[in-house]
């Protein structure tokens, strides 16, 4: 995989949000680790399927009843990059700027469990540590 650009609600360089697990394994390869997280609610049949691909620096998160498809993704890849702009070179107000200047100028600010900034519009979460970008999460409509 060569192209680390979100692309909000949509996907993630050639990885597409409702592609099926075995879609994705096939564009990128197999993953380093694939775990089945257990629903939290009793009778809850919905399955959730996360792949980690470790050289890759990030996370993909499937979830469905017979065919799981994917509708997360979570990156600490240095080479990630939004509207044209490397993510991880950017410091908190820059990020805040650079959504906003692209549209995304609803978001809020979390710091009950660490610095999390999240961008509705863009369903993007971004977590902070003293100012600088240390995880992105984002996902579909």
């Amino acid at each position: 995989m060569e192209n680390f650009t979100i692309e909000p609600l949509k996907g993630f360089g050639d990885i597409r949000f409702k592609m099926t697990l075995d879609e994705v394994v096939k564009l990128i390869g197999k993953p380093d680790k694939q775990e089945k997280i257990e629903p939290i609610e009793e009778g809850d049949d919905n399955n959730v399927v996360v792949l980690d691909y470790y050289d890759l620096d990030m996370s993909l998160y499937f979830e469905g009843n017979s065919v799981p498809k994917l509708y997360n993704i979570y990156s600490v890849n240095e080479n990630t990059t939004l509207y044209d702009a490397k993510l991880f070179d950017l410091n908190k107000d820059e990020i805040i700027e650079l959504m906003k200047q692209n549209g995304c100028e609803n978001y809020t600010e979390d710091t009950d469990d660490g610095d999390c900034v999240t961008f509705d519009d863009a369903n993007i979460d971004m977590y902070f540590e003293d100012n600088e970008l240390v995880e992105v999460f984002w996902g579909e409509e």
